[in-house]
């Protein structure tokens, strides 16, 4: 791929929907507690655990960090699960109490609550893992930015939400 708008046209015929198909399967659960269990063990509809979350000894720590979102949510009155950036600290209070649930597994897991919750079509990419390398590929400097807004990408990718966009860097970071 040689261009800009062949990435984003490769990333929309042979991506898009499939990450789609993924949030739909996370939006079916039957209510928000079990919307946080399913993203925590990152289970898909097949009964597998997402790729993502299926290396590096991950599944391992799935379990427990499950137990302790859930405990989490018994346990405090208010939780706002209301927009991505909220659901994404939520998420980050488990991260820190169990080992080896690291950065990548902080954001898929709260963008599959966010899609349950209906907030997951992001206006910003969050910068994490590969995410980053992808953005330093279009030449770009993140100067120490977490969160890029999606207007700063350069066309076509500024067509793309938040979510999308930060799974088309990831996937085309040699590109």
């Amino acid at each position: 791929m040689t261009s800009y708008i062949d990435i984003f046209n490769h990333y929309r015929e042979h991506f898009y929907c499939r990450v789609e198909q993924e949030y739909s399967w996370y939006k079916q659960a039957g209510n928000l507690r079990d919307a946080v269990e399913r993203a925590f063990l990152s289970i898909n509809e097949k009964g597998e655990v997402e790729d993502h979350q299926s290396r590096y000894g991950i599944p391992k720590c799935l379990p427990l960090a499950a137990e302790i979102a859930l405990e989490h949510l018994d346990t405090q009155c208010i939780i706002d699960f209301d927009n991505f950036n909220s659901i994404y600290q939520f998420v980050r209070s488990v991260r820190k109490k169990v080992k080896g649930f690291g950065e990548l597994a902080n954001y898929d897991v709260a963008m599959r609550i966010a899609h349950y919750q209906g907030c997951g079509e992001l206006q910003v990419v969050y910068l994490h893992a590969d995410v980053k390398t992808g953005f330093r590929a279009l030449g770009l400097n993140e100067k120490n930015r977490r969160i890029i807004p999606v207007e700063e990408f350069p066309e076509p990718f500024n067509q793309l939400s938040g979510d999308h966009l930060e799974n088309l860097l990831c996937l085309y970071k040699k590109c």
